[in-house]
C-alpha cells in the first residue's frame, strides 16, 4: 500500500469520529465516504485526492532542514509553505550555521573587500574552512579583474591575503519563524490528532499559515543557539500553570502552542511567555508535564483515547 494511501486510511475514520465528538459532524457530506482534512487549511478531501496527488507527503520540519515525511497536507498548503516560509528558514539556518562555523548546505551571499575593491559573491563554510567566489553576472568585469589582481600580487609577495567580507543573504525573520511554528503545529497534530487541532484556540495560527504576508507574530517561538540541532520533543506542559501549553522543540527552536483543553488562549500564552522572558530573551521557567513520543507518522493519541 502506498504510504499516502495508508496515512489516509488511518486518519480519515478518526477525523470523522473527532467531528462527531465535537458535534461538528454536519461539516462532512452525509455519506459513508471517508474524508481527510489538510491540517493547515482544514479543507476535507475524499480518497480521490490521494490518487490525484492533491494530498501530498508533508515533511516535518521541511526536508531541507532535516525533516521526514510524517503526514498529509494538501498540495496548495505544502507548496505555499515552501515558497513563502520555508525558503526563509533555510536561508536563516545557513547564516546561523556559517556564523557558528558549522558546515553550510549551500553558499551564503556576501560582499568581499580586498585592497579597497569590493566584489559580490558567495561564501560557503565546510567547518574547517571557507570557499569564497565572486559571481561574474553580479559584478563589473573590471572590478573582478582588479580584485583578482590585488589578491595575486599579495600572493606573489609571499604575504597572507587580508580582506573582509560582509554577509548579504536576505531573508525575512518573520517568515522564517512562521516556518518553524508551522512545523511545531504539524508535529503536535501528528502526535495528538484531530481533537487537538480542531480547537478554536489554534485558529490564529492557521490564519497566519493561510497568509503569504503574515501579520506580526505573537512571541511564542524561541531560539537557542546552544541546543542540539537534532533535538526533538513534545511536552504537554502542566506546570507552571501560566505556561499550560504544548511545548514543541525542534533543534534550536522551541514553540509554545495552546494546550488541548483550552486553558489559555494564544494571546494569554504569549503574554505569559513575555512576562517570563529576561533581558537576554530567554524564558526563565522550569517546565513539567507529560512528554509525548516524537512522531515518525501521525499517531492521533487523543483521538484514540476518546473512542
Amino acid at each position: 500500500m502506498d504510504k499516502r494511501e495508508q496515512w489516509f486510511r488511518e486518519g480519515a475514520p478518526l477525523f470523522r469520529r473527532a467531528l462527531e465528538q465535537l458535534q461538528l459532524a454536519d461539516r462532512l457530506p452525509n455519506t459513508e465516504d471517508d474524508y481527510y482534512a489538510c491540517p493547515c487549511c482544514l479543507i476535507a478531501y475524499s480518497f480521490e485526492a490521494v490518487e490525484a496527488k492533491v494530498l501530498t507527503t508533508e515533511h516535518v520540519p521541511p526536508d531541507a532542514l532535516g525533516g521526514r515525511g510524517m503526514l498529509l497536507t494538501c498540495k496548495n498548503c505544502n507548496n505555499n509553505a515552501g515558497r513563502y516560509f520555508d525558503v526563509h528558514a533555510i536561508k536563516r539556518a545557513n547564516v546561523h550555521n556559517f556564523l557558528l562555523r558549522r558546515e553550510t548546505n549551500r553558499p551564503v551571499r556576501a560582499v568581499f573587500l580586498a585592497d579597497g575593491i569590493s566584489v559580490r559573491g558567495e561564501v560557503q563554510s565546510y567547518g574547517t574552512g571557507w570557499l569564497m567566489q565572486g559571481i561574474p553576472k553580479q559584478n563589473d568585469p573590471a572590478m573582478l579583474a582588479a580584485h583578482e589582481k590585488a589578491l595575486r600580487e599579495v600572493s606573489e609577495r609571499g604575504e597572507a591575503p587580508t580582506f573582509t567580507f560582509t554577509l548579504t543573504e536576505r531573508f525575512s525573520p518573520q517568515h522564517a519563524d512562521l516556518s518553524w511554528i508551522r512545523s511545531a503545529y504539524l508535529a503536535a497534530f501528528a502526535a495528538l490528532g484531530w481533537r487537538y487541532i480542531l480547537r478554536a484556540a489554534l485558529d490564529p495560527i492557521r490564519a497566519q499559515l493561510k497568509s503569504n504576508s503574515p501579520t506580526e507574530l505573537l512571541p511564542i517561538i524561541g531560539f537557542n543557539p546552544k541546543a542540539d540541532s537534532n533535538a526533538r520533543s513534545i511536552m504537554i506542559v502542566r506546570e507552571p500553570e501560566c505556561l499550560s501549553s504544548v511545548h514543541v522543540v525542534i533543534g534550536h527552536y522551541s514553540v509554545f502552542l495552546p494546550d488541548p483543553w483550552g486553558t489559555l488562549s494564544l494571546q494569554e500564552l504569549a503574554e505569559s511567555i513575555a512576562g517570563l522572558t529576561d533581558e537576554t530573551g530567554c524564558v526563565t521557567a522550569e517546565l513539567s508535564g507529560q512528554v509525548a513520543d516524537w512522531p515518525t507518522r501521525a499517531m492521533y493519541l487523543l483521538d484514540k483515547l476518546t473512542r
